[in-house]
């Protein structure tokens, strides 16, 4: 049972993933699987392969949380071919009140965060104001063109799995950033699997080299990093501020259709969401 309820949180973190300026990590994070997830993968090392090259096929399984990893990722993958369609369009025909859900999302996420790890240390409220400053720079910067056909997308999957598995940091904005977004929904939706699988090799370089950095920080610098990973959720809440005219943040009150009632109730679901989420991780042995 307890692995159905892992399946479903992979879930929540795919439907995260799908959406430019969310992040599957910020949902792993209120879902209380985070550390545990940054384990597993960094569990991925010499010793795990030695023992599944050699037969020991259990020893590995077991080493690298095997059970839990396939329920989150089978959640995630889930997601993304279920979901891809139906949130390409709630973006373009209830962009709104989508944006408004998300938005309430993270802002709940980040204070929720930052009240249940509260700390007096000036130096973790500098590091929040730097994650601000960090999630807002790499959710507005253009990071170049990378090169046409396989490689590119390659690349791109090393370099996005970095942002999915970030809190804050959107892989789905990092893939727009790079030019390469629109290229792998529509391999999702045709079911182009040459090109996804690509990218899935791009995706597991990436996560075997990052994952095992975020395992050391979480470590040793808990709270630290905490407030950091908080300040990159704040630092891009612009990309997903409800009203906008052709991606340019405007006042709600200048929006043609700002349905302003019903954005904050999705908001406010969102922060409930949030809230019920923190609740049943707090709950867990």
């Amino acid at each position: 049972m307890s692995y159905i309820f892992v399946y479903l949180k992979g879930m929540l973190m795919g439907i995260a993933d799908l959406v430019p300026g969310v992040s599957g990590g910020t949902i792993a994070l209120i879902a209380g699987i985070y550390q545990r997830l940054i384990n597993a993968i960094a569990s991925v090392n010499y010793k795990s392969i030695k023992h599944l090259l050699s037969g020991q096929i259990k020893q590995a399984w077991k080493q690298v949380d095997g059970w839990f990893l396939l329920a989150v990722f089978a959640g995630i993958l889930s997601s993304i071919f279920l979901f891809a369609r139906l949130i390409k369009y709630l973006l373009a025909n209830h962009a709104v009140l989508t944006w408004s859900f998300f938005f309430g999302l993270i802002v709940a996420a980040a204070l929720l965060l930052i009240i249940k790890n509260h700390t007096k240390h000036g130096a973790n409220y500098l590091l929040l104001i730097l994650g601000v400053a960090l999630g807002y720079l790499l959710s507005t910067q253009s990071m170049g063109t990378l090169p046409a056909g396989l490689l590119g997308t390659f690349i791109a999957g090393s370099i996005a799995i970095c942002a999915m598995i970030l809190p804050g940091i959107s892989g789905s904005l990092i893939l727009i950033l790079l030019g390469k977004y629109l290229h792998l929904v529509n391999a999702v939706e045709a079911r182009d699997w040459y090109t996804l699988f690509v990218f899935a090799l791009g995706c597991l370089l990436g996560l075997l080299v990052f994952s095992k950095l975020l395992k050391w920080l979480l470590a040793h610098c808990y709270s630290a990093t905490i407030y950091t990973l908080a300040g990159l959720m704040l630092g891009t809440l612009f990309r997903v501020w409800p009203w906008q005219i052709n991606t340019a943040n405007i006042s709600p009150f200048n929006h043609p259709h700002p349905q302003f009632l019903l954005s904050l109730l999705m908001m406010t679901l969102a922060g409930l969401l949030v809230w019920w989420l923190f609740k049943i991780d707090q709950k867990q042995p």
